[in-house]
């Protein structure tokens, strides 16, 4: 029988001991795990940054290409005739929409606007003179 105890204590020290460098394992294994996580995130960090800078670098490529195209494009003289062409255009449309207007005797909207101005302004001295003409009528009648 102690035989057969000793066999048996024999088995629970040795469950105890390997129940004892399990624990030791898992926190080796914890420790391992956090060290990477830290370096992964780390890692992370710095791509993250890389990408950051090359997007933002490359956008001011962009700004700069753009800039540079709008440059050559004002500079073709294609464009430049396009551009006096507008104007011209636009500028004779406008002359034909006032002389039209004129001919049918319709006020244009700077002539509207004109207008307005002069009767705020004659609005503002009416004003002035109906205070005025309170004030003088008030001063009589004290």
């Amino acid at each position: 029988m102690t035989e057969q105890a000793s066999i048996v204590q024999e088995g629970i020290d040795r469950f105890r001991d390997a129940f004892g460098n399990l624990e030791d394992e898992l926190e080796r294994v914890q420790k391992q795990i956090r060290t990477r996580r830290r370096r992964f995130e780390k890692q992370l960090d710095a791509n993250r940054s890389a990408i950051e800078k090359r997007i933002s670098s490359g956008r001011k490529d962009l700004e700069k290409r753009t800039r540079k195209l709008r440059e050559d494009v004002r500079k073709n003289r294609a464009f430049q005739r396009l551009d006096s062409l507008r104007k011209d255009a636009t500028r004779r449309y406008e002359e034909g929409v006032e002389s039209l207007l004129g001919l049918l005797q319709i006020a244009s909207k700077g002539d509207v606007q004109r207008i307005d101005r002069k009767i705020s302004q004659l609005s503002r001295k009416l004003k002035d003179m109906e205070q005025q003409k309170k004030a003088n009528g008030q001063a009589v009648s004290a």
